[in-house]
């Protein structure tokens, strides 16, 4: 009988093991997907502050002409 509990008790804390694994690798996915995510939306940042640079300065080159 004691032999049958030590066995459950092992194959518990394997499924237990297991599922925590698994809980990590989910999170390391997405955090994985969150920092791409972060990285494109800065460079739309960039992107979008470049442009505006570049908008103002046509808007002041056709004022001064």
């Amino acid at each position: 009988m004691y032999l049958r509990n030590e066995v459950v008790r092992e194959r518990q804390h394997s499924m237990l093991s297991e599922a925590a694994a698994e809980r990590q690798a989910l999170r390391v996915r997405a955090l994985g997907r969150a920092t791409r995510r972060v990285e494109r939306a800065q460079q739309q940042l960039a992107q979008s502050r470049r442009r505006a640079v570049r908008l103002r300065s046509e808007l002041a080159a056709e004022r001064g002409s």
